[in-house]
């Protein structure tokens, strides 16, 4: 019997590829990166690169997908009023991506890297409220760990790395740590950001671990 699918946000950080590494013992993981560039470094996405790689020799992944993200940002950004939910919105968003991949791909849910405060935007009341409204099963196996726990496990999976990505200037100086979900929903239709999500999700581009960085080419042609 096949493996059910599940959608995976993938940052290029410690934590993701740790969880498509558990995750992979019983679903078939099909990574989506959100390019942020300009406000992600580019040697960011070099270390993602990396990361799906390491990842990819470990496990079966059979394909990528990359999707522009800093219009999205873009749009957040534009409202100073808003600010502080910078980050809310930025994950709520790509969740909102995540959904319409997997109605594409007949997955059985999202697979994210969050582990509990380890973030502004992973407190337990930030969780509640992203996972509002989502249609798909959440599943977010390292909530209960703390960093060195991550640690050991991606050492002990062999796909550690000392550099990785991570750093975002568009993260706020005060985030918000204790959303309401019906708060956030206003937000976001108030922006308008569901056709921004639409718009997004069709300039993404699928490709194979292998041929990421051509495939990032192809994406910053067409988009930006």
């Amino acid at each position: 019997m096949e493996k059910p699918k599940l959608i995976a946000l993938f940052s290029g950080g410690i934590d993701s590829p740790v969880a498509c590494a558990l995750m992979a013992r019983r679903f078939r993981i099909l990574p989506v990166h959100f390019v942020t560039l300009p406000y992600a470094p580019r040697e960011s996405l070099e270390r993602t690169t990396e990361s799906l790689e390491r990842l990819s020799s470990i496990c079966v992944v059979e394909k990528v997908i990359l999707v522009p993200w800093s219009p999205f940002l873009d749009k957040v950004l534009g409202q100073e009023h808003y600010r502080k939910y910078t980050c809310l919105l930025c994950k709520r968003g790509m969740l909102g991506v995540a959904e319409l991949i997997c109605e594409e791909e007949e997955a059985f849910g999202i697979l994210t890297g969050e582990a509990l405060a380890q973030k502004a935007s992973q407190t337990l009341a930030n969780l509640v409220a992203l996972s509002h409204g989502i249609r798909f099963p959440i599943l977010r196996p390292l909530l209960g760990m703390d960093k060195s726990e991550i640690e050991r496990l991606s050492k002990k999976f062999g796909i550690w790395s000392p550099s990785h990505a991570g750093g975002c200037r568009a993260v706020p100086s005060f985030p918000k740590t204790k959303a309401n979900p019906n708060e956030l929903e206003e937000i976001f239709l108030k922006l308008q950001l569901d056709e921004e999500i639409k718009s997004l999700h069709k300039k993404r581009v699928e490709t194979r671990p292998e041929e990421i960085s051509q495939a990032i080419k192809l994406l910053f042609s067409s988009t930006f």
